[in-house]
């Protein structure tokens, strides 16, 4: 989860600066099963041999600056904002099925919401595809983030990118957010601490339906939700956009334990499947690692499909 804001009032949130489907059937389900990610183990310890790793490889590579061009992949020749972030970001290989996910599901004039929008890389992607027509709303309220994400935007020419300096939720007011040592590491206390928090800091929360309702955002076209455990609040607080507006939707489960991000998976998939979706695990973004990390694509069945 990126959050992360300064004290404002929930109705004034602080905002920073400025497809086709994906191939194959996507079978309605009830639950998800992902392919085993690696050993399960203590997230302490596999973060800091992978901190220690990305900041031995960050070293070499200079991706400690600032403005960096990203190598390759959907993002390839944009500029990221990529202090103290993971070095896949600048080389253009972070997640590369959910970068492919977000580019085959978009198309131009279409409305992109970045829920847990971390740096903005995904971002950046999604306004590429949508083009000057199009919209990409960022929620990140950790608020380094939220600065790299709004100034990447820019240095990319991008001015129909909204950063929002908050948190989504199940109901719009303010919470606490728990930081943590790793960048994308934050979540609500609501959530649960990390293993590695660092500190906490109050943040504002906002219901997707109240900033679609309240504020005038356009309406998404696809969603992409990386929140650290908040995922069922995350789709609580967007119910009547899920109803009304139909998009889909690409979230990230985790968990120390297999068991564990199963247990998550079945409760997202019981409330997706029940607002009418068809749900499709994607390709595995890490391989051999101890923290256990799925990635879901889910699509409106049709009203066919539905009777």
């Amino acid at each position: 989860m990126r959050y992360g804001c300064h004290n404002r009032s929930s109705d004034q949130p602080e905002e920073v600066g400025a497809g086709q489907p994906l191939s194959g059937s996507i079978p309605g389900a009830q639950s998800v099963t992902f392919a085993a990610s690696g050993t399960a183990g203590p997230r302490r310890e596999a973060l800091q041999n992978g901190e220690e790793r990305v900041r031995l490889t960050a070293k070499v590579l200079g991706v400690f600056g600032d403005a960096r061009v990203i190598a390759k992949g959907e993002a390839a020749g944009l500029k990221l904002m990529a202090r103290g972030a993971d070095p896949n970001f600048v080389r253009g290989t972070y997640e590369p099925p959910i970068q492919q996910a977000i580019a085959a599901n978009l198309a131009p004039g279409d409305v992109f919401f970045d829920i847990g929008a971390n740096i903005g890389f995904f971002s950046l992607i999604a306004a590429r595809r949508v083009g000057p027509r199009g919209q990409v709303y960022a929620f990140e309220p950790v608020p380094r983030n939220a600065e790299a994400a709004a100034e990447s935007a820019r240095l990319s020419g991008f001015d129909t990118v909204r950063v929002f300096a908050e948190a989504a939720g199940a109901t719009t007011g303010r919470g606490q957010l728990l930081l943590a040592d790793h960048i994308g590491g934050a979540a609500l206390a609501s959530s649960g601490a990390p293993p590695d928090m660092s500190g906490r800091l109050e943040v504002s929360i906002v219901a997707i339906d109240d900033a679609i309702g309240q504020r005038g955002l356009r309406p998404p076209s696809l969603v992409k939700i990386d929140v650290e455990g908040a995922e069922i609040d995350v789709l609580g607080g967007m119910t009547e956009t899920l109803r009304r507006h139909r998009p889909k939707v690409i979230y990230e489960v985790d968990d120390a334990t297999r068991e564990g991000l199963d247990r998550k998976a079945r409760k997202i998939a019981e409330l997706l499947t029940a607002a009418g979706y068809a749900l499709k695990p994607l390709p595995a973004s890490y391989e051999n690692w101890e923290w256990q990390v799925g990635h879901v694509f889910a699509q409106p069945m049709s009203a066919y499909e539905l009777s």
